[in-house]
């Protein structure tokens, strides 16, 4: 039996949902993770998370019981200064809102930082940070009616912290666009070009993206050609799986990381089911104006099993694409743990 993940030479983790959440580890990822680095996967972590630098995410991935060299770290601030290195002259001016991630690599170009948009910078990168507040979301505002070019480092609306989903990038990002009109570029995740930066630092042809995130981890692994596994530790939850649009779908479906060291199931089309493994789900179209109805070998019930619902996301899909979507009704779906 051979591990999923032995079918790759490289795999790109997110990290927030996945490997840990704040400060929290995520469930089973350690010893998961550990399992596969003994089998020889090589790892890359990709984060749109700018506010620290490599050193400190390798740093809060050693709390959680993962260990992993700075140099296997890429942030959105690493991508974005790219970015914004391409769009404007050497020795622009960059007015930096961010943390320390961000400060670093913008050091490591040839932008010139400047600390206010009094100081007329050319363009403006913007990144999450802890302690942002009014004062710094204006400078950022007032800069760019100046003039300056708008770059984000995501477009995260939430981040998942200890409690739940804290405000993300993404959210902040969105106040300025509302007070200036200008929507930014932005390098993180779903743009596919962090993902081809991945694989450069990786060393990789053939990787597996692991995330939690529809709309950035595997809309951006999808645009970029790489195939991708979801697990639901995270963000999107395993009805939003099942109601994704085709550019947002994964390749893979798991509970949590042990899927990685596991073999995954031929999930296939017999007749009107969907089949994974000895389970199976399809999609009854209903009679006489009834709503369509998903009907699993777990009964009728949103609580399924984890090849249950692998061959339910997949029955969904194909109904969605067969214009069932618009009578089919979803109950809010659990998977059991295990």
């Amino acid at each position: 039996m051979a591990s999923l993940v032995s079918h790759f030479d490289g795999a790109i983790f997110d990290l927030d949902g996945v490997l840990y959440l704040g400060t929290d580890p995520a469930p089973n990822a350690a010893d998961a993770y550990a399992r596969a680095i003994a089998a020889g996967m090589r790892p890359l972590f990709l984060t749109n998370n700018a506010s620290r630098t490599q050193e400190e995410v390798a740093a809060h991935l050693a709390t959680v019981g993962i260990s992993a060299p700075a140099s296997t770290v890429l942030t959105s601030a690493m991508a974005s200064t790219r970015l914004a290195a391409a769009q404007v002259p050497a020795g622009a001016k960059a007015l930096v809102i961010g943390g320390n991630g961000l400060h670093r690599a913008v050091s490591e170009t040839e932008l010139v930082p400047v600390a206010s948009a009094d100081d007329n910078p050319d363009v403006v990168i913007m990144g999450f940070y802890p302690t942002i507040d009014w004062a710094a979301l204006s400078e950022v505002a007032l800069a760019i009616r100046r003039g300056a070019l708008f770059v984000a480092t995501n477009l995260d609306a939430t981040l998942p912290m200890e409690r739940g989903f804290m405000v993300g990038c993404g959210s902040l990002v969105a106040a300025v666009v509302n007070a200036t009109g200008v929507s930014p570029l932005s390098a993180g995740k779903p743009d596919p070009a962090i993902f081809a930066i991945g694989m450069e630092m990786l060393g990789s042809t053939h990787p597996l993206a692991i995330g939690d995130r529809l709309n950035t981890d595997i809309r951006g692994a999808r645009a970029a050609g790489i195939p991708s596994l979801h697990v639901l530790t995270g963000v999107s939850a395993a009805r939003d799986i099942m109601l994704a649009t085709p550019d947002e779908r994964p390749d893979y479906l798991g509970d949590d990381l042990r899927v990685l060291n596991e073999d995954y199931p031929n999930i296939h089309r017999e007749g009107e089911r969907w089949v994974a493994g000895v389970s199976w789900a399809q999609v009854e179209e209903g009679n006489d104006g009834a709503a369509a109805r998903l009907v699993t070998s777990d009964g009728r019930g949103p609580h399924l099993g984890l090849d249950t619902y692998r061959a339910a996301v997949h029955a969904v899909w194909d109904a969605r694409d067969r214009g069932m979507g618009e009578t089919l009704v979803l109950e809010d779906i659990t998977v059991e743990q295990r």
